[in-house]
């Protein structure tokens, strides 16, 4: 048989066979954190804080629960850094009168988390009343022991 053919028909046999990194085998590995977790907990927490940011119009409690290099991905594509999110958040033109989030879901993977809910928010801006519906999932990463987020994707849910 030809050398370069048995070659090329070994090599696919040679990378299904090689080690898995560490670091893929951790998040394929990773499970649900439990409610009664500490991490799990803190998310949960920094979770109902950004939420209710909304609502009291809390620009610190923005500033420190989003990185510096914070980006998020809103409906029509529209992409908001850290001071774009608290700028709008912290608007007086724009109130939340109502706020709530059910559907939680935290996914821990070490020092990086997933959380993934549906929020449900009622207000005024200068346009007038609105009311939406949102299916989130924030990205946060373990920085210097405190939790941050780093991303978030929203994407409106017509009901």
């Amino acid at each position: 048989m030809n050398r370069h053919l048995l070659a090329a028909m070994a090599a696919p046999l040679i990378m299904l066979s090689a080690p898995i990194p560490a670091h893929a085998q951790a998040a394929a590995a990773a499970t649900p954190a439990t409610s009664t977790s500490p991490e799990a907990a803190a998310l949960e927490k920094l979770n109902a804080e950004w939420l209710t940011a909304y609502k009291t119009h809390d620009g610190a409690a923005l500033e420190r629960i989003l990185a510096d290099d914070f980006e998020a991905i809103y409906p029509g594509g529209r992409v908001m850094k850290k001071a774009d999110l608290v700028k709008a958040a912290t608007n007086p033109a724009r109130t939340v009168s109502d706020i709530a989030w059910d559907d939680l879901k935290i996914l821990v993977f070490g020092d990086v988390a997933v959380v993934r809910a549906r929020s449900r928010m009622i207000g005024k801006t200068a346009e007038g009343d609105f009311a939406s519906t949102n299916d989130y999932a924030d990205v946060y990463v373990k920085r210097a022991g405190a939790w941050r987020a780093v991303s978030a994707h929203v994407v409106r849910v017509t009901e």
